[in-house]
């Protein structure tokens, strides 16, 4: 036909073939189907391999920042950094592929759809999770009493109303900050809602929101920023805690200095002036959950070294040692007298809880501060240790807490070796599930775009139901896995991920 064309004098062949290169390049500049030319079964077909697809690299990308809470340098910011920047990769890129092209203001829907559905399924079904999962019962007396108690997570049922999970100062504050960042969508809100009453068209509208919309892209920038350095130095202190804690262990630190650190390293006024001019140390405050957290986090590692025979309970021989480390050496009757001092419920020993009550009235004591010997190595405070000195885990496990497992195929590396494995292992996985979220997600959104078109109803409420079931599944694979192990670290976790998450919406998409 092209020969009997050129026969008849018709379109030269350059332009020919130029017009046949052009229409080549049109079919060729996506290998995915057009959702608008299929029919109702495979537009289910083709929605339905997308979601999956985007699960899958959820998943990955879950399950490779997971990984990384076996590296001690990035461990602390897992959570609240390195998995909610991750997980809001998905609905970033589904706002900003739907914000494109050149039906964007129809298709922009979609994405606006998937943040606003994103950050409620956050807040609702995996919270739920969460918290299911990873409730423990509660004590019955004692001290703790209406509190988790993670002793008896293995040894009697949770029931509905005898069980819950701990509230950490972390992720109350975490929580005010995501709070806090809701009211960036006020900046143009207010003004969207403002120029829609006054029934303006589109591109009025347009015009009369361009700096409201300026300056919420300014203001969510500096929230985004400010977000993650307020995590990271949070983090670098729980690092530090966490080397004060590896060194008791290793006894490399008198229990003395240890609590000294505590007072020293408190949030709150450490010095103040009295009449004299002399100073003092201001002491812990026991209401403070902060402070009461971190008290029971360093007293633990010494209360399993005086703990001999390992009932969780410490009688009137293992007391002794205790107090000769503190400085103290009584005689039989007066120690006798102190045990019965601190036997809070009468058992004759002391629990871990009355041990507690006993070194925080220690360690406010400066007569007794003063005569207790204190040393420790310097090491132990530098936080940038290079990964080689660092042990990947450790053989015993605190109460309430418990140490990533590394992956079986890796034990019988080194440990410089393990760490090295972790990072190329964890990288890649992170690294694939992050391609696949940028090659399917602009596909799904013509997806769900041909499904609003076609079901009559508009797209922002189709992806505001669909989309967060795909975009969010490493969250809420995320906090699953970390709520059934049902540890106080691990729901911290979890819980710092579904807020961290949310933040990341209302920041970094958001500004998207």
């Amino acid at each position: 036909a092209q020969t009997a064309r050129r026969a008849k004098g018709g379109v030269p062949k350059k332009r020919r073939t130029a017009v046949a290169s052009d229409a080549g390049l049109r079919t060729m500049q996506t290998p995915f189907i057009e959702p608008g030319s299929t029919n109702n079964a495979q537009l289910v077909f083709l929605t339905i391999i997308y979601a999956v697809v985007l699960y899958q690299a959820s998943n990955l990308i879950s399950s490779g920042s997971e990984l990384l809470q076996l590296v001690p340098a990035v461990a602390g910011i897992v959570g609240s950094i390195v998995l909610p920047i991750l997980g809001a990769v998905p609905d970033g890129m589904m706002v900003l592929f739907s914000g494109v092209g050149p039906n964007a203001q129809e298709t922009v829907s979609v994405g606006v759809g998937a943040l606003a559905g994103s950050t409620v399924m956050l807040l609702t079904f995996p919270w739920f999770i969460c918290i299911w999962f990873g409730r423990v019962p509660l004590a019955k007396s004692g001290p703790n009493a209406g509190k988790p108690d993670y002793k008896l997570k293995d040894k009697e049922p949770a029931s509905l109303t005898g069980s819950g999970i701990p509230s950490t100062p972390t992720i109350k504050k975490s929580a005010q900050i995501m709070l806090g960042t809701t009211v960036l969508y006020l900046i143009i809100q207010i003004p969207a809602s403002i120029e829609e009453s006054f029934g303006f068209n589109t591109k009025q509208q347009a015009a009369g929101e361009n700096n409201a919309a300026f300056f919420g892209l300014i203001a969510c920038i500096a929230a985004f920023c400010g977000y993650l350095v307020y995590c990271f130095m949070d983090s670098q202190e729980d690092k530090v805690l966490a080397q004060i804690i590896k060194g008791i262990e290793k006894k490399q630190i008198s229990i003395a200095a240890a609590l000294d650190y505590l007072l020293r390293s408190s949030k709150r006024p450490k010095v103040r002036k009295l009449k004299d001019d002399s100073e003092k140390t201001e002491p812990l405050n026991p209401e403070a959950e902060q402070d009461t957290t971190r008290l029971q986090k360093v007293c633990w590692p010494f209360f399993r070294r005086y703990d001999f025979n390992k009932d969780k309970k410490l009688s009137q021989g293992e007391l002794k040692p205790l107090l000769h480390d503190l400085g103290y050496y009584p005689q039989h009757q007066t120690l006798q007298m102190l045990l019965e001092e601190q036997d809070k419920d009468g058992d004759g020993e002391v629990n871990f809880e009355e041990f507690t009550s006993y070194l925080y009235k220690f360690m406010n004591n400066p007569e007794n501060m003063a005569k207790a010997p204190k040393f420790s190595n310097p090491e132990i405070y530098n936080v940038e240790k290079k990964p080689a000195d660092v042990e990947i885990a450790d053989d015993e496990e605190s109460e309430g807490e418990e140490e990533e497992s590394m992956p079986e195929d890796l034990l019988h590396l080194s440990p410089k070796m393990q760490l090295c494995r972790v990072v190329m292992r964890s990288c890649w996985m992170m690294a694939l599930g992050t391609v696949l979220v940028l090659a399917f997600s602009d596909p799904m959104v013509d997806c769900l775009s041909e499904w609003g078109t076609r079901l009559g109803v508009s797209p922002f409420y189709v992806s505001f139901i669909l989309a967060p079931f795909a975009s969010n599944a490493s969250e809420l694979l995320a906090a699953y896995t970390y709520a059934v192990k049902k540890t106080e670290k691990n729901i911290t976790t979890s819980l710092s991920t579904l807020i961290g998450a949310a933040c990341m919406n209302n920041t970094f998409v958001l500004a998207i």
